[in-house]
């Protein structure tokens, strides 16, 4: 049934609209078959219009001669219609604001963020008058509006981890998760901290240990020679000597899971000085969620230490930049804030 008004084709209909301007039908049939008025016909035959060669024979001998014959092409029509799309809808809200494509560009690009993450910090900062929404940031880099940016730069998205349900086939090295104090859960009180070892070349015996507060998300990471007790305990003394007598409120607790580098607990609870320094607590086996921000914040350090690195190669200076890094990121659930300024926050409560 014909259609009242003119209406844009879609490009199946503009592929028949080909096949039936080559059989040679009539317009009026041809706007019978695709169910759209007659205008629209002839706007669309204008819009796809190209001239081809068509060969044929004259002359006694049967000379082949060619001329050109105004016909139709559905790809050449798609083509202006995709253009001409291009050109609808709002115009961009970045207008003229190159300073913030810039420095969006350069956070992304040379410093690794996410651009959710640097948007907050422009929002957080008033840094640039241009003011957009997460979305819209993620749609112009997807279509294109960024030059130097495309979906490939950015950060690998979140993926949801599967964990088995397992039964402990014995008990842990010393007191359960399942003994810890639920305000630890709950993420309400600073001084509680998760704690794990990033693994480097397998041939290879140079591992990190790294220790994230829950609250902050304060991240510290030591390079360690290899995986035995000896070398966690020493780490720990280390912390111990830097922060002095605040060191037993800022690390209330430490979980950790059934790995064997923990399994010394009297060695990492004692204190070097005298008595007990920190209270230590051990996960249910193959349950790395009970260690939440350990392991999501493992994946920021993987983006510049990535699996199979030889940690050893490492510079002492290279290990701190990374921890800075982790530390500097401005996060979403802070405001945009990062762990380093909430960390200093906490400290500074402290004393």
């Amino acid at each position: 049934m014909k259609r009242k008004g003119t209406k844009n084709l879609t490009r199946t209909q503009r592929l028949l609209l080909e096949d039936c301007v080559n059989a040679g039908l009539s317009k009026k049939v041809i706007a019978d078959k695709l169910g759209v008025c007659l205008s629209t016909v002839y706007k669309e035959i204008k819009r796809g219009a190209y001239y081809k060669k068509v060969r044929s024979w004259t002359g006694y001998y049967g000379e082949a001669h060619y001329k050109e014959v105004l016909s139709y092409s559905a790809q050449i029509a798609q083509e202006k219609y995709d253009l001409a799309m291009t050109a609808k809808g709002r115009p961009l809200k970045l207008g003229n604001d190159y300073d913030f494509v810039r420095y969006v560009e350069k956070r992304v690009l040379a410093d690794g963020l996410s651009p959710c993450a640097v948007l907050g910090e422009i929002k957080r900062a008033k840094m640039f008058r241009t003011d957009i929404s997460k979305a819209t940031l993620y749609r112009y880099i997807a279509d294109g509006i960024f030059m130097n940016i495309t979906m490939k730069d950015l950060p690998v998205g979140l993926r949801k981890k599967r964990y088995r349900k397992t039964q402990a086939k014995r008990p842990p090295k010393g007191t359960s998760i399942e003994k810890r104090p639920n305000e630890v859960a709950e993420r309400k009180e600073f001084g509680h901290w998760e704690m794990d070892c990033v693994i480097g070349k397998q041939e290879t015996r140079s591992v990190l240990l790294v220790l994230t507060e829950r609250l902050t998300r304060r991240e510290i990471i030591f390079r360690m020679p290899n995986r035995k007790t000896e070398s966690v305990i020493r780490c720990l003394n280390v912390l111990e000597r830097r922060y002095g007598k605040l060191f037993r409120k800022v690390f209330k607790t430490i979980t950790v899971d059934n790995g064997s580098e923990f399994s010394d607990f009297n060695g990492m609870e004692k204190s070097s000085y005298r008595g007990k320094r920190v209270r230590v607590y051990y996960c249910h086996p193959y349950t790395s969620c009970e260690r939440g921000s350990n392991e999501r914040l493992n994946r920021e350090i993987r983006r510049l230490i990535p699996k199979g690195s030889d940690i050893a190669k490492f510079t002492d200076e290279e290990i701190q930049a990374v921890e800075d890094w982790v530390n500097s990121y401005p996060r979403e659930i802070f405001g945009y804030a990062t762990s380093a300024e909430r960390f200093d926050e906490q400290v500074a409560a402290l004393q």
